[in-house]
């Protein structure tokens, strides 16, 4: 029984230990540019709060991935093998890369077509725009859906 909480209680505090971690570092790096102004400081420690809920949120937010595709695998998280987990981990960070950068690509893309095409009726950057969301969407969801369906070779089912 306290082997099944003590196992919880790591699970849940690990994002909060790496965002804790992520957060030090990055006050401590905009601490050493601050040359004493107090209101720079206050607005500085705004800043490493909203960086640590963010960090905190996308490490729940990988974890649970983790452990969705370690579900679709077959196995949990206490019985997975080392090639398994590493497997999925590199799974899951392609996955992550990818979103993360086709969502930078759509918010350039987005801007580029409010300010190239801005000065027109309003039609035209709007349908421009999501001509660009719909092109990143789909490009996206087609490297998502080809990744889930990638699993760890193992015994052929019947």
């Amino acid at each position: 029984m306290f082997q099944k909480i003590r196992v919880t209680v790591v699970k849940n505090t690990r994002p909060v230990y790496l965002a804790g971690l992520m957060s030090s570092l990055f006050f401590a790096v905009g601490v050493q540019k601050i040359d004493a102004h107090v209101g720079l400081l206050a607005r500085h420690g705004v800043y490493t709060g909203i960086f640590f809920l963010c960090m905190w949120i996308a490490c729940r937010l990988f974890a649970s991935s983790l452990s969705r595709r370690l579900a679709l695998e077959g196995v949990c998280a206490e019985s997975a093998g080392d090639m398994v987990y590493t497997f999925v981990i590199y799974l899951e960070l392609i996955k992550h890369v990818v979103g993360v950068s086709f969502t930078l690509g759509w918010i350039a893309g987005v801007m580029f077509c409010w300010d190239y095409l801005g000065h027109k009726m309003f039609l035209i950057p709007a349908g421009a725009s999501l001509a660009v969301s719909l092109v990143a969407f789909l490009v996206t969801f087609g490297i998502s859906s080809f990744v889930d369906n990638l699993h760890w070779p193992g015994q052929e089912e019947d």
